[in-house]
């Protein structure tokens, strides 16, 4: 692929004579025979002054003349320091033989300097009519001509890209500049020619104007359709680009527009027609477009060929290319360096990876590839004839010079046919993909239909399902003409008696028999709706779930929809055989009415169900809906919500019951108990939301809310002196959490207390749901420093073995066993049993619910603990809590006690 003509460096041998001076002859003879270094000295030393190049003779049949080596004497004057003076002085002894036909140095940040004699011998020639000297290289930025006669300088002029063109006497886009020669007057003409570190070539020519006018004719035709086709595939690669959408395209319009702009700059047109006023642009427009040229042809490829369904490395290969191509612009751009050996050596490694990229790609069988290194192959053979051209290996004519040019022209149209290629081979692979896809469609338009309908029915009985039901209830409730119907549930109470008798398979036929039974007497009855009309019959059934049916009644009201449903069943547990069994069926209705029991379908079959539950749980036959059955309210779900936003709004509360040693009448600690007054309902008991947020998860973020501000307030506690532990009751639900344990800690160590202060209380079932997990996480609590307490002990079925495996530290006496123990006999023998066994296994024993003196006289002469309740103090908010530790300390050493000797706590 092209990538635009930056430079040529390809370095010529440079062959100067040698000035022998001491040093010279000094190393020569340490290396040669006396005689051949005094010959050898002798005959360089001549050459050293006498010198010269054969000059160069015009005459009447002289239309063009190529400058060739015997003409041509050059110089490179690295430090560019002479002047035409400097080199008048000392004649042609700086200049050295020329072996090409074209002086080319390469790469080079040198003055160079090139000289030819020439004697226009025609007669007939008129003095006025100049001569044409062409430099056919117009990247040179310094151009300067010196004619000279008699060692005088008798022209001068300065045509290098680095002045505006205006300032030529001759525009052109190479460097053309008219001399004037006396017939019979021999001139020495200098061109001193320099450039900013790129390379430098000098294609000398002299022409007759007229022959000048004929080869730019000429040139410019040639150029013309080169640059006419790069336009065209332009238009024609935008309007695809349009048309297709693909960035292929637009990258390839990129592609071109560099490459035709680095042509511009190498043939000269670009500086001659586009910038003329602006020659900095030169110093740009040649090594910019390289480099865009390089990124865009790179992403041309990748999408053209798709690289990355074949080669995943060279996918990425591309992009590190892509980046390397934009740091060599950026730099170009923020820096004075001219980067032209280091482009030169980019464009130079992409020429030969992208072929390489290509051919494997095109070995793995792609076929856009192919056209590519066909193109490839064609601008390849137009850089190789035009190299061995400026190796005068070829001669330098037309077609050698212009070859680069049509290799591009040729690259640009077969890679425009590839493109074209594609789009006929992506529209054959469309139409044969659209025939596929049609077929698909329509199989899958078949499969839908069947998916669609075992969506909708019932594998076993074939009825409608649930959802079909609830479609079929919304058109009745969006109908303008249907005011009232009522969905009737019918259950099969004892149907599971036959699946485990007579099996599963006997199972389904029975449900299948006795819904074909349904069914038809639901036709005799003109009051069920039909669902579904279909090849064998109607449907007025649906499966609701399990063994249970639904249908619905039209244009009756609740009396005689109860009548109708009531036959239904009666005709339903009527006795029927089966494979010789008389088989009876039990069964239960229920029903909602529309509108009074719901306005949609969702409610309507919600209602009918919690109807159905109460008929079952009450053994009747058939239940109606109404409120004072449904155990389900909008209250308990519209709480959950507003719990979530209680507890991310800090709308709780908590409030703190003390805790007293029956010893020695000292707080010991404080339950924590939480408290939630709705703005709307007003107090809401926490047995109403806690199980709620169980049932939800809601759980996890009321305890870690609970925790966080129990903990703000043992750290307060702590430093107005209050040594005293808080219990803080938890949840089964937390127990399941595997970074329960973690987070506690966490928010232990955010209030900076210590864990040993802290209680946790759990239920017995809490505890018995899951022992094993149970124990698990309880471990790792009483690890972290946490006393477990077991809360309502006595109230469960926790298992003694479980008990003495649990690291549990105290438990609490239920209130149930305390609050009438000071008059029941049973009562005090299982609080006595319950302190026996507790201080047996060494654990703290509390008792709660406490609302009298004698029962806390009996719990402390019995041995207990530690002691709450309404006796000792009510739950307090955290305010009152405070005030009621300090007065509680205040009294302590003068405690009243009553007559029968007890403190009176209760303030």
């Amino acid at each position: 692929m092209y990538f635009g003509l930056v430079e040529c460096c390809i370095p010529a041998r440079r062959c100067r004579v040698a000035v022998i001076n001491g040093s010279n002859i000094l190393q020569y003879f340490q290396s040669h025979t006396t005689f051949k270094l005094v010959l050898t000295w002798a005959v360089l030393s001549l050459s050293s002054w006498a010198y010269g190049f054969e000059p160069l003779q015009l005459d009447s049949h002289t239309g063009e003349v190529n400058l060739s080596p015997v003409y041509l004497g050059v110089y490179e004057d690295t430090e560019a320091a002479l002047s035409i003076r400097d080199v008048l002085t000392k004649g042609n002894e700086y200049f050295s033989p020329v072996e090409n036909d074209i002086i080319n140095l390469g790469h080079s940040s040198s003055s160079v300097w090139a000289t030819f004699t020439v004697i226009d011998n025609d007669p007939q020639h008129l003095s006025e009519t100049p001569w044409l000297l062409e430099i056919g290289y117009p990247q040179l930025k310094r151009v300067n001509i010196y004619v000279v006669a008699d060692q005088k300088v008798v022209q001068e002029y300065n045509i290098g890209y680095g002045l505006p063109m205006e300032q030529r006497e001759l525009p052109h886009r190479l460097f053309v500049q008219p001399i004037l020669l006396e017939p019979q007057v021999e001139y020495q003409v200098y061109v001193n020619v320099m450039r900013k570190n790129g390379s430098i070539q000098l294609p000398l020519k002299l022409y007759r104007p007229s022959i000048f006018l004929q080869y730019e004719l000429s040139n410019n035709y040639i150029f013309g359709m080169l640059f006419g086709i790069m336009g065209a595939m332009i238009i024609y690669n935008l309007y695809l680009c349009l048309s297709v959408g693909s960035r292929a395209y637009f990258y390839y319009i990129l592609y071109i527009a560099s490459a035709m702009i680095s042509f511009l700059m190498t043939t000269g047109y670009g500086y001659y027609f586009i910038w003329p006023r602006y020659p900095v642009l030169n110093e740009y427009m040649l090594q910019l477009p390289t480099c865009v040229g390089v990124i865009t042809g790179m992403l041309f490829v990748r999408h053209f060929i798709d690289v990355k369904r074949y080669y995943i490395f060279l996918d990425r290969l591309i992009s590190w290319i892509v980046y390397v191509g934009f740091g060599l612009i950026l730099f170009r751009l923020l820096t004075p360096y001219f980067l032209s050996e280091t482009i030169t050596l980019y464009v130079g490694a992409m020429s030969i990876v992208m072929p390489v990229m290509t051919y494997m790609c095109w070995r793995k069988g792609s076929r856009p590839a192919g056209f590519f290194l066909l193109g490839w192959a064609m601008l390849f053979v137009g850089v190789f004839l035009y190299t061995l051209s400026l190796l005068a290996v070829l001669p330098s004519n037309s077609i050698t010079n212009n070859a680069v040019f049509v290799g591009a022209a040729m690259e640009t149209l077969l890679l425009s046919l590839g493109l074209a290629d594609r789009i006929n081979s992506e529209r054959k692979q469309k139409y044969s993909a659209l025939q596929s896809q049609h077929e698909t469609v329509l199989r899958l338009q078949e499969a839908e239909q069947r998916l669609m309908h075992r969506a909708l029915h019932s594998g076993i009985t074939g009825l409608p399902n649930r959802t079909f039901l609830k479609t079929q209830i919304e058109m009745l409730v969006s109908s303008a003409l249907q005011t009232q119907f009522s969905v009737v549930l019918l259950n099969l109470n004892n149907f599971h008696e036959f699946n485990k008798t007579l099996g599963h398979s006997n199972g389904d036929a029975i449900l299948y028999l006795a819904t074909q039974r349904m069914n038809a007497a639901c036709e005799k009855e003109g009051k069920v709706v039909a669902l579904e009309r279909h090849s064998a019959g109607v449907h007025f059934l649906a499966g609701v779930e399990g063994v249970t049916f639904a249908l619905m009644l039209s244009d009756c009201g609740v009396p005689e929809a109860q009548q109708v449903a009531l036959r239904l069943l009666r005709d339903l547990e009527r006795p029927f055989e089966y494979q010789g069994l008389a088989l009876d069926i039990d069964a239960t209705a229920s029903m909602a009415c529309y509108p009074e029991h719901g306005t949609n379908s969702e409610n309507l079959i919600r209602n009918a169900h919690i109807a159905l539950e109460a008929a079952e749980s009450s053994n009747e036959k058939l239940a109606v809906y109404s409120q004072q059955i449904d155990p389900y309210n909008e209250r308990r779900i519209s709480l959950l919500g507003e719990l979530r936003h209680a507890i991310e709004s800090d709308q709780l509360q908590l409030y703190f019951q003390p805790q007293i040693s029956l010893k020695t009448n000292k707080v010991e600690g404080a339950e924590v108990l939480i408290r939630w007054i709705h703005p709307e309902y007003g107090f809401i008991p926490p047995d109403e939301f806690i199980p709620l947020a169980e049932r939800t998860g809601v759980i996890h973020a009321l305890t870690y809310w609970i925790c966080r501000h129990a903990f703000q307030i043992k750290s307060s506690l702590t430093r107005q002196g209050f040594d005293i532990a808080l219990s803080i009751n938890i949840s089964a639900r937390n127990l399941q959490d595997a970074e329960f344990s973690q987070k506690i800690q966490l928010l232990a160590d955010e209030e900076n207390i210590s864990l040993q202060d802290i209680v946790m209380e759990l239920t017995e079932t809490a505890v018995m749901t899951d022992p094993d997990h149970a124990l698990k996480m309880m471990s790792e609590l009483n690890e972290a420093g946490i006393r477990l307490s077991i809360d309502d002990f006595g109230t469960g079925y926790s298992s003694l073995s479980y008990l003495k495996r649990l690291p549990v530290n105290e438990i609490k006496i239920d209130r149930s066993f305390v609050m009438d123990m000071a008059t029941s006999g049973d009562d005090q023998l299982l609080v006595r049993t319950t302190l026996s066994m507790g201080h047996n296994l060494s654990l703290v024993v509390v008792a709660e619910g406490i609302e009298d003196a004698p029962t806390l006289d009996l719990l402390k002469a019995m041995g207990c603990d530690l002691a709450q309740g309404y006796h000792i103090a009510r739950p307090m908010p955290v305010d009152a809590f405070y005030k009621w530790l300090g007065d509680y300390v205040a009294v302590l050493p003068d405690i009243d006690t009553d007559s029968s000797g007890s403190a009176c706590l209760d303030g």
